[in-house]
């Protein structure tokens, strides 16, 4: 009987299952395309880090001092051995490559051209490579338009085009050339590993490879694909943390709509307990609906998160950054749903506790409004409290392990914000109750703002749900800016003390220092000298950097190492660039979910104060004075979330610097006071539905609304 009730529930208010499950949605998709992403990044990852063939059965991996010309004899020797098919040296290699009449730097790596050895996919077009030709990707053809035929130069040597095809990539220009012409390439390519096929004695391998390290086939593959899961465990680990962050988003906003739900059909409610129902049925009613709408969201955000996900794989597929298809996780995706579901259950709990402990006669008279109850002070301070001290204790907990464990550090600094978080769940009413009163005196001429005031301090549960969600989606943001601009400001302090000057070129990298400094002295562009372990380089006097890079050039042997100061900077920062992209993309979701907050919970207080807003119609507010007045409360909360995340989010943005050993630099004011205006823009954009619905109420139906 319980069950059906909740189903028919359910059924016969779709619109009200849609505003509760709307948050749930968007958490679940967000998770489904982590999880969906996280998986296909890691198969794309392990097919890039594993260089060992699956027909290897046995390699040889050279020391970094070791000679081309020895790697070569070792090779050789492998050869002669008992048991062993076929051996091949791999090369790899950065190299400069003019292509139709520009240069630019390609990745290139040898391959045998057939055989066990050879990982040449099926070519598109042409041949595998021979002496003198390349296998080029598909979308390296592509961007140096390049065809089967045509001719290039590698560090002065012509390669003519073999074939072309899926060649992993991953965003570079890429080559697959024979083992000849690598060796031809000198220096330029190094060799890293020795394939040997058959049933090689790996005693009698360690016997020709001397100091070298001899593993099978299977240690190798193994130990690369742990190498590549290491590096990427803490990605994904971050990654699940921002998906925990959107979940808990949600819990906040559901657990606050399903109040201002139940307390609309308290009379429902109580009529049930007066024909039979008890307490626990009450509450596992409301239990229940809530099962059936964290369901139907789950499914269908799980079901947005799979499209999301094999749109964005299909992209990188076609950007040549990935090859295999696209892997789905059926029980992943079901876990998903299931995370969903619990979640929404969670965030009822509250109300259906409520809902089972009112007696009939109390629920029969309850108020209609339903957040314009007495706050349980004393409650929410002490644990406000426990829970603030408890994240202060937390957080000097990580900058003092930071010392000798950085990511155990960030991990303690995140339990913090997290406690941090908790303390603003619990004294978020009084939050916006106090914001309330201290604006209220310059309110005195606006009776829409006055209305918005008033309401959030009656009602300031409901609002304190729009604002604490802003605050974390506000914080991180805050966080990452605050981190970003220290990040940007220790880069540069970094590369001033370490490049005195425009260029250094390291003297231990050069075999005549000395003549090296004197060669570069001699142009009337350039100005060099020796400083202990650095050759500094700076442009004379009247001459331009453009100028001093063509003079270094032009001065010294092809090949010399020569560090930029502005391209050590700038790939410094690009690297920040792309972490803040990234963080700015999760964090983004969280925000995302807080401004549906802040739609579905005006939204209700609409539909909750319709009669109310009749009433004030009928004493002359217009239109537009019920829409200031919901804009009004929505400033009111965006406000508060978002000077509130700032002030906080800033402080853990220090906080992480510090852990990281970074100065924080001075603070981005102009950033912070960007990201309070826009949430606060926002937020007015998500209550336009809400301000519409308030404007079209008609004051004589309003009034004979029940």
């Amino acid at each position: 009987m319980v069950y059906r009730t909740a189903a028919l529930s359910v059924a016969r208010r779709p619109g009200q299952a849609f505003l509760i499950g709307i948050a749930v949605v968007a958490a679940a998709a967000f998770a489904a395309a982590s999880l969906l992403l996280a998986l296909n990044a890691r198969d794309a990852l392990v097919a890039f880090g594993v260089t060992t063939p699956p027909a290897v059965d046995a390699v040889v991996v050279p020391s970094a001092e070791l000679e081309t010309a020895a790697v070569a004899d070792i090779a050789e020797k492998l050869r002669a051995l008992p048991g062993t098919s076929e051996v091949a040296v791999q090369y790899y290699g950065d190299v400069e490559v003019e292509i139709g009449g520009t240069t630019s730097t390609w990745k290139l790596s040898s391959d045998p051209g057939s055989g066990p050895l050879s990982e040449i996919p099926e070519l598109t077009s042409g041949n595998p490579p021979g002496t003198g030709e390349v296998v080029l990707g598909a979308s390296t053809a592509d961007r140096a338009g390049a065809s089967v035929g045509d001719s290039f130069v590698v560090e002065g040597r012509e390669l003519v085009v073999a074939g072309i095809g899926p060649v992993h990539e991953f965003g570079q220009d890429t080559a697959l050339v024979s083992e000849e012409d690598a060796v031809a390439l000198g220096e330029t390519m190094m060799p890293v590993q020795i394939f040997v096929t058959g049933d090689p004695d790996l005693d009698a391998m360690k016997s020709v490879a001397g100091e070298n390290i001899v593993l099978s086939g299977e240690e190798r593959r193994a130990a690369q694909e742990r190498t590549v899961t290491e590096t990427s465990t803490g990605v994904f680990g971050a990654l699940a943390v921002f998906v925990a962050l959107a979940l808990v988003s949600a819990v906040v906003i559901v657990s606050s709509t399903f109040r201002i739900m139940l307390s609309r059909r308290a009379t429902e409610l109580a009529l049930l307990r007066c024909i039979g129902a008890t307490r626990n049925q009450v509450s596992r009613l409301v239990l229940i609906e809530a099962a059936c709408i964290g369901l139907l969201g789950g499914i269908a955000g799980v079901a947005i998160g799979l499209g999301v996900s094999a749109a964005l794989v299909a992209a990188a597929r076609g950007a040549g950054l990935l090859n295999a298809p696209f892997i789905s996780s059926p029980i992943g995706l079901v876990a998903c749903v299931a995370l969903a579901v619990l979640c929404t259950i969670v965030a009822a709990l509250p109300a259906a506790r409520a809902a089972g402990s009112a007696s009939p006669v109390e629920a029969l008279g309850a108020s209609r409004s339903s957040e314009a109850r007495p706050l349980r002070r004393r409650a929410r301070s002490a644990l406000a409290g426990a829970l603030a001290v408890a994240a202060i204790a937390t957080g000097a907990v990580g900058l003092f392990v930071s010392s000798t464990d950085q990511f155990v550090g960030l991990a303690f600094a995140a339990l913090s914000g997290l406690l941090v978080f908790g303390a603003l769940v619990a004294t978020g009413p009084f939050l916006v109750s106090g914001a309330a009163a201290l604006l209220h005196p310059l309110a005195s001429r606006s009776v829409p703002i006055r209305l918005a005031l008033s309401n959030t301090r009656r009602a300031s549960r409901r609002t304190a749900a729009m604002t604490t969600v802003l605050t974390l989606g506000v914080g991180l943001t805050a966080a990452l800016v605050v981190g970003v601009a220290g990040a940007t400001q220790d880069a540069q302090d970094g590369v001033a003390r370490n490049f005195p000057s425009t260029a250094i070129i390291p003297v231990d990298l050069v075999a005549d220092p000395e003549a090296v400094a004197t060669e570069l002295s001699a142009h009337p562009d350039v100005e060099a000298h020796i400083d202990g372990l650095d050759i500094l380089i700076d442009p004379a006097p009247g001459s331009s950097d453009e100028d001093l890079r063509a003079a270094v050039l032009e001065s010294t042997d092809p090949g010399t190492s020569i560090f930029w100061a502005d391209d050590v900077l700038q790939g410094i920062e690009q690297m920040i660039l792309i972490g803040q992209a990234v963080g700015a993309a999760m964090i983004g979701v969280t925000m995302l979910v807080a401004l549906i907050g802040v739609a579905v919970t005006l939204a209700l207080s609409v539909t909750e104060r319709r009669q109310e807003i009749a009433l004030l119609r009928a004493l002359g507010v217009s239109r537009s004075g019920a829409r200031r007045s919901i804009a009004a409360e929505a400033a009111l909360a965006s406000l508060v979330g978002a000077v509130t995340g700032v002030a906080f989010g800033s402080a853990y943005g220090v906080l992480a610097l510090r852990i990281l050993g970074l100065s924080a630099g001075p603070p981005p004011l102009a950033a912070l006071a960007a990201l309070v205006v826009g949430v606060t823009a926002a937020a007015l954009i998500a209550a336009a539905v809400p301000m519409w619905n308030a404007a079209r109420v008609q004051p004589a139906i309003g009034v004979a609304a029940r």
